[in-house]
Order: structure tokens, then sequence, then C-alpha cells
């Protein structure tokens, strides 16, 4: 059970700070969530702690995107308000949990809440990881201009991500997630697939005015 106080300070002083982000937004910090507090009961961890990782994992993208799990961390860790509710050894493995996160780090994290926060972060559902690819792509390369180009970049980004044993990472290598992988990867694999399902999504974002947005208005990169 998520203490109703801490959950109460972070839904009106941290979520606002992802109202201008769009593929890390709301809908991917609540599936990160949902996703940790599984792990959380899976582990027998500690709930409370595993909810502020994922909750603060991305708050740091709009000030540095190219290191924002540091930067998130620093926000974590420099939070007086948690330091209410844990003590200062919880909040070191919390700001490691977010700062290892990220899907590109090839080190195991240092802890296994940064392990689980890591696993609960990967999109194995390709019709969201368009969705967040797409706007990432856009913000990023505004030089590239067709479909197909950017199309590319992300694929080959995702699948460069392909480890030795031929999957997409995990940590944990828990079963309820190495499931949704193997769903993911027959899918993503599929190459002409996985291009139809982007270009769904594209034509989408083009046609009602959201890829303008991405481009112009949301923070996140």
């Amino acid at each position: 059970m998520i203490n109703k106080e801490l959950k109460e300070y972070i839904e009106k002083n941290i979520f606002p700070k992802y109202e201008k982000y769009y593929s890390h937004g709301m809908i991917h910090i609540n599936n990160v969530i949902n996703n940790v507090l599984m792990l959380a009961d899976y582990y027998n961890l500690d709930k409370n702690m595993c909810y502020v990782i994922a909750s603060f994992h991305d708050v740091g993208l709009n000030i540095d995107r190219e290191n924002h799990e540091l930067m998130s961390g620093k926000i974590l860790n420099e939070d007086k308000v948690l330091k209410q509710y844990f003590d200062k050894n919880q909040i070191t493995i919390m700001k490691e949990a977010v700062e290892d996160h990220r899907g590109s780090r090839k080190e195991c994290p240092r802890n296994i809440y940064g392990e689980v926060l890591s696993d609960s972060d990967r999109d194995f559902d390709i019709f969201l990881l368009a969705k967040r690819q797409l706007a990432t792509s856009l913000k990023n390369y505004p030089e590239v201009k067709t479909f197909d180009e950017h199309f590319e970049r992300c694929y080959k980004y995702i699948t460069n991500r392909i480890n030795k044993e031929g999957h997409f990472n995990l940590w944990t290598n828990n079963p309820i997630l190495v499931e949704r992988r193997e769903k993911f990867e027959k899918d993503y694999l599929n190459k002409e697939y996985a291009k139809t399902v982007y270009k769904e999504e594209y034509d989408r974002i083009e046609k009602d005015g959201t890829m303008e947005k991405i481009i112009n208005y949301y923070e996140d990169y």
C-alpha cells in the first residue's frame, strides 16, 4: 500500500512536471508505475520506494536530455519532502536506481530497484513504442524530413539494443516481462509489420495536429 500523503505529494508536485512532455508524459509514467508495482509484489520490494523511482525517473528530461537520468536522480536526491518519508540510505538507493534506469545502459544497475525500474521502463508494446519513438525522432532530428527516414532511424536504434542472446535485455528476467518481450520481438522483428504500425501512427499525428505540437510545444526530447 502506497503511503497516502506521499502519493498526494507526488501527484500534486511531481506529476505536473510531465504536463508538457509527450513521449515521456503521464501515459508513460503510469505504465512504468504499474510495471514497477507489479515487480515490487513479485520481488517483495518497498512499494513506496518503487512508486517514487517510477514517478521521478524522467522528470529531468527538459533540463538535460542526454543526461536526464542523472538530472532526475539529482532532483529526487534533493527533494526535501522525500526526506520526511525515507532515510538517507533509502534516498541513495532510489537515486542510484533512477540514475541507472536507461535502456541503453550496458552495465547492470547498482541495486534491485534500478533493475526493476530499468525493466519497467521498456516498451514491450509496438503501438506505444511507435508513438513514443516517432515523437522523439521528430523532436530531435528536424533535419529528417520523410517518414521512411524517421522509421529507419527508429528501427536501427531499437534493434541495436538486441543482446548477444538475440533478445532485448532484461535485468530481472522476470517471467511476466519475458512473456511480454517474446510477443514484442515477434511483432517488432517483422520489419514490414513494424513499418506499417509506425506509418499509421505517423499519418495520425500528421493529420490531427499532434506532430506540430510535438515539434513546437512539448518539452521532452
